[in-house]
């Protein structure tokens, strides 16, 4: 029964993540993100992972490596608009 909570969690961990991906993808806007915020994620996963390890915790594991992977795909699709972002205005002085 304890593994169940645990799959539980991870299937919830691992969901509420994509519609802020998708939000982030259709909008390419990250002014509301916190690139902090998204960094202390990717941190706090990286301690979930090894601590699934040392006590043998799959559903932990699994939710660490793929809400990792989430973060990471976040901090990237953050860098890469934010990027595009600072690079409009130039682009629209240039083509007047």
């Amino acid at each position: 029964m304890n593994e169940a909570f645990g799959w539980s969690a991870t299937l919830f961990s691992l969901v509420y993540k994509i519609p802020q991906i998708v939000k982030l993808y259709q909008t390419k806007q990250v002014g509301s993100l916190s690139f902090l915020s998204l960094l202390c994620q990717w941190l706090s996963y990286s301690f979930y992972i090894v601590h699934g390890i040392v006590i043998q915790d799959m559903p932990i594991i699994t939710m660490g490596v793929v809400s990792m992977a989430q973060s990471i795909l976040l901090l990237a699709m953050f860098a890469y608009y934010k990027k595009k972002q600072r690079e409009q205005p130039i682009n629209q002085v240039e083509s007047q």
